[in-house]
């Protein structure tokens, strides 16, 4: 097995782990499943995460109660958004603002990796699993 790619690292998704991968570029959905033995699967697999590139928060708000649904509770969650300047114009997505669906489902933001130079990701947890005393932003 070959080591993991610096964009896995980032995320801390380990070899053999299952990701739902949803809207991807297909660059950076190469970059994760090469070498590195990430397997993608389909929304009705088990899955042990879920990687998702959004571009609006309508966008988060159609997929959050599909991807929440079948989350498992120590599942890893990241979600991309598309920097301001990469989009050319507000998406109303940035760290603090657009992820209302997820926060009001107990998912939180707990870190924050930029991805290249278009897109950001953030990690969300539930708040069951948050680390006492931890705080984002």
């Amino acid at each position: 097995m070959t080591a993991p790619t610096e964009l896995l690292h980032k995320l801390q998704i380990q070899a053999g782990t299952k990701l739902w991968l949803i809207n991807v570029p297909q660059g950076i959905a190469e970059e994760i499943t090469a070498g590195a033995e990430v397997e993608p699967v389909h929304e009705k697999d088990a899955y042990d995460g879920v990687l998702a590139f959004f571009d609006s928060v309508a966008e988060v708000e159609a997929m959050a109660p599909r991807i929440l649904a079948e989350m498992p509770p120590d599942g890893l969650l990241w979600i991309a958004y598309r920097t301001d300047q990469a989009a050319g114009q507000s998406s109303g997505l940035d760290r603090d603002t657009g992820w209302s669906p997820l926060e009001g489902a107990g998912w939180n933001p707990v870190r924050q990796v930029a991805l290249d130079e278009d897109w950001s990701a953030l990690q969300f947890t539930p708040e069951a699993r948050k680390k006492e005393g931890s705080q984002f932003g």
